[in-house]
């Protein structure tokens, strides 16, 4: 019989410092912080999801802004 364990995985936000960023000007203009991941790194892995949740936390805080909800837009407006 196969047992289901259900836990939170570790947080992502703990390698934050070890990631090496940049700021950059975007095409419009506007600085942006940029995150450098190396492909060659033992770690890209690692790198590359702690860079993804960080633009999922971005992209959650801006859509706070805009639509009063994190994760989704009202279905009136869609």
């Amino acid at each position: 019989m196969v047992r289901i364990v259900e836990k939170r995985l570790g947080r992502v936000g703990k390698r934050r410092g070890k990631l090496e960023s940049r700021t950059m000007t975007s095409a419009q203009g506007k600085r942006v912080q940029g995150v450098r991941v190396d492909a060659q790194s033992s770690s890209f892995g690692e790198d590359l999801l702690a860079s993804f949740a960080r633009s999922v936390d971005r992209a959650r805080r801006e859509n706070k802004v805009l639509f009063g909800h994190r994760d989704r837009v009202d279905d009136e407006e869609a």
